[in-house]
């Protein structure tokens, strides 16, 4: 059959809508799932913690992270999800999936099925918190950025030791341990003025410790009369009264924290030696003078 140049021009713009229908149809049909063959769709789990089951949810300050069940060629656990804050959602392809909850120094592990519904995982810290504060003597305030508390465990008998849990923890810092009793270490400045303390956290509740320090603050000052100026480019040892050298410094007026008792402050100055015995009274700030004389 011989065609026309007008019927040939209609047949190939016949064939040419036919093949964008095919194109079309192919790519409407890719999008659905093939019949039989699992969609892998997402379910959302919904994570919260409590301090115990018949504490509040906690609101803020929880890390956490949802692992994988089972560990990588390295023999760890692959982490697959991390999130900060306190009830928190994520949205999981179904499966088995470890999950972690920490708070403070607290936490939980829990293994979870995700299926395919919608669910709400509960986790029990069974922890408490600490709030700790000193003071040096009665009513006597210490500076914030002089004291620090560190946290141990309570005494292993096989280990030999305690165990340090938490180190340098602010006062008034609330954090979260677990159910337990903890030997807490309160220091006052960074030489010789600590004192140490058992406590008790527990369920649910916030443990609150003010320690007493038996320390003050010393300042010391190397002048030619009582009161005057103090010496630049001076040299301090300072000794413990059985002659043991707890700190030694060089500035014109150092100030250090001392634990009560007495004490030699030897100061040194061009090369000559000058010293001074002196004793520190719980809560009592002063200065110390030493006279540059021979």
């Amino acid at each position: 059959m011989v065609m026309t140049t007008n019927q040939y021009r209609a047949v190939m713009r016949t064939r040419h809508l036919f093949n964008i229908l095919l194109l079309v149809m192919g790519t409407m049909l890719a999008a659905l799932p093939a019949v039989g063959q699992s969609s892998s769709q997402k379910q959302r789990v919904v994570l919260e913690a409590r301090l115990t089951p018949q504490s509040k949810v906690i609101s803020d300050g929880i890390e956490w992270r949802v692992y994988q069940n089972r560990p990588n060629a390295d023999g760890k656990l692959p982490l697959l999800a991390y999130a900060e804050g306190g009830v928190k959602a994520f949205d999981i392809t179904p499966g088995e999936y470890l999950v972690h909850a920490a708070y403070g120094h607290a936490g939980a592990v829990k293994r979870i099925i995700v299926d395919s519904d919608s669910r709400r995982e509960e986790f029990n810290l069974n922890a408490g918190g600490l709030r700790l504060s000193a003071i040096a003597a009665v009513n006597t305030p210490i500076p914030n950025r002089s004291l620090r508390f560190d946290i141990f465990s309570e005494f292993d008998e096989k280990a030999g030791q305690r165990r340090l849990l938490a180190r340098d923890i602010r006062p008034d810092e609330v954090v979260a341990f677990p159910v337990g009793t903890y030997h807490v270490v309160s220091r006052f400045g960074s030489l010789n003025a600590e004192v140490r303390a058992d406590l008790r956290v527990q369920p649910g509740k916030l443990t609150e410790a003010n320690m007493l320090h038996r320390a003050a603050m010393i300042t010391f000052r190397l002048v030619r009369s009582e009161g005057g100026d103090a010496i630049a480019d001076t040299a301090w040892s300072i000794l413990t009264e059985s002659g043991d050298v707890i700190e030694e410094r060089a500035s014109t007026f150092p100030t250090m924290v001392l634990a009560e008792g007495n004490y030699t402050a030897i100061a040194k100055n061009n090369d000559t030696i000058y010293s001074q015995d002196f004793r520190v009274r719980s809560g009592i700030n002063h200065d110390v003078e030493v006279l540059a004389v021979n």
